[in-house]
């Protein structure tokens, strides 16, 4: 099955007009961060618990699910996976607003 990465998935996002800043971000591997930044088709998100001061962008397309009574977003993928993430089409035509990413964390890279 194909995803956008810049929509939800049918299903992981019923109330769509809820912000979901202030959710904290978990991935497949484990904590990422909180959410502090709603824009629609990516979550900015603080990701201090992993990288001291680094800011992720998270397609919405790579949200599995929410849990809204424990106000958190949990991802389909691994947090190494966020590092290789294509910016959305806008940022192409827009090189002064392409996204930061984190640098690979693991021990020898980035």
């Amino acid at each position: 099955m194909s995803t956008d990465l810049w929509e939800y998935r049918p299903g992981s996002h019923p109330a769509a007009d809820l912000s979901l800043v202030g959710y904290e971000v978990h991935a497949t591997d484990g904590p990422l961060g909180r959410v502090e930044q709603d824009a629609g088709d990516q979550l900015g998100v603080d990701a201090a618990p992993w990288v001291p001061g680094a800011r992720v962008f998270v397609p919405v397309g790579l949200v599995a699910r929410l849990d809204h009574l424990d106000r958190t977003v949990h991802l389909d993928c691994p947090r190494a996976r966020l590092g290789t993430v294509p910016p959305p089409a806008e940022h192409l035509t827009r090189p002064d607003a392409v996204p930061d990413t984190v640098p690979d964390a693991r021990p020898g890279r980035g």
